[in-house]
């Protein structure tokens, strides 16, 4: 019964500062477009009339950025979270040879499920157009590869899975990855989301750490910037060699990976602590309400 109560407050805090998060991201868009505007009339985020192309990405940073540090500093002052909790320390032995293709293999799995959603339901393949070089490509590496990977795996990973390790691994591991999931608001972007970050969620309990989940993360980031930019200025056989090559190759190569693991004895389950059942986080009304709204919002004004 303890636990029991102790999963619904801590799945309830996390639900709290994933609205929080949102929260601060829209009035951090609304106050720099409302500095752009007073600087060029007209201008904002969505029409960055008479500033340039690395302006507006260092802006976009700059918000991503901020949002999570407002909410890590919300989860530090509001909650039971400890800064060591967050765990940005180094690993215990890991394999990186094994855990890169088999994350890469789960996000593409994913990807392929989620490209599946958008052409049963005719909802179209969205990518930000990325420019062709220069400065301006690479603050857009920095803002849709690095940062995310960084501060994301640092609010996930670090401060949610921290909240939730008390109640075992099962529910640490899951309950964030399920808000990571929704707060992508698209339903094939937040399949893979959700995917990772169970991943990610399992190597960070295996590992005592969040580097390597950043490292991998960074990776994935990586290899989804390069197949958008190759589908805007390579060749087209190119563009698409390439994405199906990482696509089917990682899936395949993955799974492969694992089903050799386990005739070695591994087994994925080793080194997780006991708590409660995956399940007792749809116990807390907070974390049902939550989810149930970002499903809605996405559902209803995100397209």
């Amino acid at each position: 019964m303890t636990k029991s109560r102790g999963v619904r407050g801590a799945a309830g805090g996390c639900a709290v500062a994933s609205l929080v998060y949102l929260l601060a991201r829209g009035l951090l868009t609304l106050l720099v477009s409302a500095l752009m505007g007073l600087a060029h009339p007209g201008a904002s985020l969505a029409k960055p009339l008479g500033f340039s192309g690395v302006s507006t990405a260092l802006f976009q940073l700059l918000i991503g950025l901020g949002a999570i540090v407002l909410t890590l500093v919300f989860l530090l002052k509001v909650t039971r979270l400890k800064t060591k909790d967050l765990r940005i320390m180094l690993p215990a032995p890991w394999s990186p040879g094994f855990c890169l293709p088999v994350f890469l293999g789960v996000a593409n799995l994913a990807n392929l499920a989620g490209a599946l959603i958008n052409r049963l339901t005719g909802s179209p393949a969205t990518s930000e157009m990325l420019p062709s070089g220069g400065p301006e490509l690479l603050v857009q590496f920095l803002a849709l590869c690095v940062m995310p990977a960084i501060a994301e795996e640092l609010l996930f990973r670090g401060a949610f899975q921290g909240l939730m390790r008390p109640c075992g691994s099962a529910a640490a591991i899951f309950a964030p990855a399920l808000l990571f999931g929704v707060l992508h608001l698209d339903l094939a972007q937040g399949l893979t989301a959700f995917a990772c970050g169970v991943f990610l969620g399992w190597l960070a309990e295996r590992s005592g750490s969040i580097l390597p989940g950043m490292l991998l993360h960074l990776v994935n980031n990586a290899l989804a910037f390069l197949t958008i930019y190759l589908r805007y200025y390579a060749p087209a056989e190119v563009s698409f060699g390439v994405e199906l090559f990482i696509l089917l190759f990682f899936p395949a190569f993955g799974a492969w990976m694992i089903c050799n693991a386990r005739r070695q004895g591994f087994s994925f389950s080793a080194g997780l602590r006991p708590g409660v059942d995956v399940l007792t986080v749809f116990t807390s009304p907070v974390y049902c309400a939550t989810v149930l709204f970002l499903v809605a919002y996405a559902a209803i004004f995100v397209h």
